[in-house]
């Protein structure tokens, strides 16, 4: 399903020195930039909240925002999983995309040079995940995931991460308790399921579907305060750069500094602004530069078992 956007009334015109430099090949994917600007701009964003209809909201409100600013009409475009959310960006199907840090490693991979950042959240920068346990475990917050292995082993105690491609629900907390504890959740816990979403994921422990499970902090920070208290913090992580917005390089460079300019620019001055930084739980939107994310592309590329 998509959700369309009108365009801002300022017109967006590649000046004669862009358009020699859009007109150059030269992506990994075999993509050439753009000659002229797209008649429409689609972004998506990996499904991290299980409510699609909130993320139409919301992301809506940020695509209306970046229209504005270019006078693109801009199109947000759901998808069900954060696989397709990779694959749009990489087949040209979504112009823009906000990824955590494991599919915009993903899409490098996938792209090479086609790819860039546009920008981050000023939180993303120092990311952490939460390990969360229903209060019926007895578990009181540890120091390592060292002594959470040790009190969970032999309970028979169920596990859930989010979606597997997560970064924050998944491969950052997975990566840690491996390094931490020289095991695999598998090897400790009776199960290890994926939920598919971080705020799944707080409710399956609350409700004692799983005992235990790991999500950003974020999801778990703006839940509400009873249903918080059915699935207490037990360990919080160490800090690793998650989420960004990431783009097609072909869409050339005016475009893309266009873009960048806009991302940066919001803040709560305005309803809509106030609306995707409330969402997102941004303060503002920082510069950054997909090299940041080159470790998660060597850790994919080291063979790292991901689990499963």
């Amino acid at each position: 399903m998509h959700d369309i956007h009108s365009a801002g009334r300022r017109g967006f015109m590649l000046s004669s020195a862009a358009l020699a430099l859009a007109g150059v090949l030269g992506s990994s994917s075999g993509a050439a930039f753009a000659a002229q600007p797209p008649a429409r701009l689609v972004i998506t964003a990996i499904p991290d909240d299980g409510d699609a209809d909130r993320m139409r909201e919301h992301f809506g409100a940020l695509a209306r925002l970046l229209g504005q600013a270019t006078g693109i009409p801009v199109e947000y475009m759901h998808v069900e999983n954060y696989a397709a959310s990779v694959t749009a960006l990489a087949t040209g199907r979504a112009h823009i995309a906000w990824l955590g840090a494991v599919t915009t490693a993903q899409a490098r991979m996938q792209m090479g040079e086609a790819l860039t950042v546009l920008g981050c959240r000023d939180i993303d920068k120092r990311f952490v995940s939460y390990f969360i346990a229903n209060p019926s475990t007895g578990l009181t917050p540890v120091n390592d995931l060292a002594a959470l292995a040790k009190a969970a082993q032999g309970k028979g105690w169920s596990f859930t991460f989010g979606s597997k491609s997560s970064t924050s629900g998944h491969v950052m907390p997975r990566k840690f308790f491996m390094d931490q504890t020289a095991s695999t959740p598998e090897k400790v816990f009776r199960t290890v399921a994926y939920s598919g979403s971080h705020d799944v994921t707080l409710r399956m422990v609350a409700d004692g579907t799983h005992q235990l499970g790991a999500l950003n902090y974020a999801s778990w920070d703006k839940a509400d305060e009873a249903l918080k208290a059915r699935a207490p913090i037990v360990y919080k992580t160490p800090t690793y750069i998650d989420y960004a917005l990431a783009a097609r390089a072909d869409l050339g460079p005016e475009l893309l500094t266009a873009l960048r300019s806009a991302l940066l620019s919001i803040d709560g001055s305005t309803p809509e602004g106030a609306q995707v930084l409330k969402y997102l739980k941004a303060g503002s939107f920082v510069e950054a530069e997909v090299g940041e994310w080159q470790h998660y592309v060597d850790l994919l590329e080291s063979g790292l078992d991901i689990g499963g």
